[in-house]
């Protein structure tokens, strides 16, 4: 959708606010997140102290990524203003990750619940085994790539102008990067960084969209 001359209409300001709110409540849910293990026995011990806080962070984590979606179209229209066949790619493929982290984050809200609901830890464990067992990673995971891969493909364009908006596409694709360390390492500080960088970069981008500094590109989604 093509935005007026006018820089502030209802269009630009759902972008600016999905910039700003999205990636804001990512921030604080995982500021939240208490600490990660790769062995879901371990993690389970964790979460017998911590169930409310790893509920309550991934229901930010999934409601931030949702509200995050028409910021993410925005963006990827403003590449595909300049480069339109990458820059719809980076839709589709930010559509398909968004999906599979939404639906990981679901899956753990339930786990959270399940552990404070009194479930035995034996039954948790198993719980989260099989969530993370191969046929579940063969069919989620490269979903899930979808959305790195999506976020690389619109902000390398706009990284490429030199601009101020570029700087704040750089610093959205280095946040994100960190939060995909985190989920190959567990070290949930990466992810810590990577959502601040991310809400950083995001919020710099709405203020350039609200001032209509977005270069020659007047399309929004």
């Amino acid at each position: 959708m093509a935005i007026s001359s006018a820089p502030r209409d209802w269009r630009t300001l759902i972008a600016a606010a999905s910039l700003i709110t999205g990636p804001l409540l990512m921030t604080i849910g995982d500021l939240l997140h208490p600490e990660e293990r790769m062995a879901p026995s371990e993690q389970i011990a964790i979460l017998v102290d911590h169930a409310s806080r790893w509920y309550t962070a991934h229901l930010l984590l999934f409601v931030g990524i949702i509200l995050f979606i028409p910021g993410l179209l925005a963006l990827s229209a403003l590449t595909a203003a300049r480069k339109p066949a990458v820059g719809y790619a980076a839709r589709i493929l930010i559509l398909v990750g968004t999906a599979a982290l939404a639906s990981i984050f679901v899956g753990e809200m339930l786990v959270g619940r399940f552990v404070s609901d009194g479930a035995d830890p034996a039954a948790a464990t198993d719980l989260l085994e099989s969530m993370f067992s191969g046929p579940i990673l063969a069919a989620v995971g490269p979903a899930m790539l979808a959305f790195f891969i999506g976020t690389a493909a619109f902000a390398i364009p706009l990284i490429r102008t030199r601009s101020r908006l570029g700087w704040a596409a750089a610093t959205i694709l280095i946040g994100t990067f960190l939060i995909l360390a985190e989920i190959l390492s567990a070290q949930v500080i990466l992810s810590q960084l990577g959502n601040i960088l991310a809400f950083c970069g995001s919020a710099t981008a709405a203020w350039l969209i609200l001032q209509g500094a977005t270069g020659e590109t007047r399309e929004l989604a």
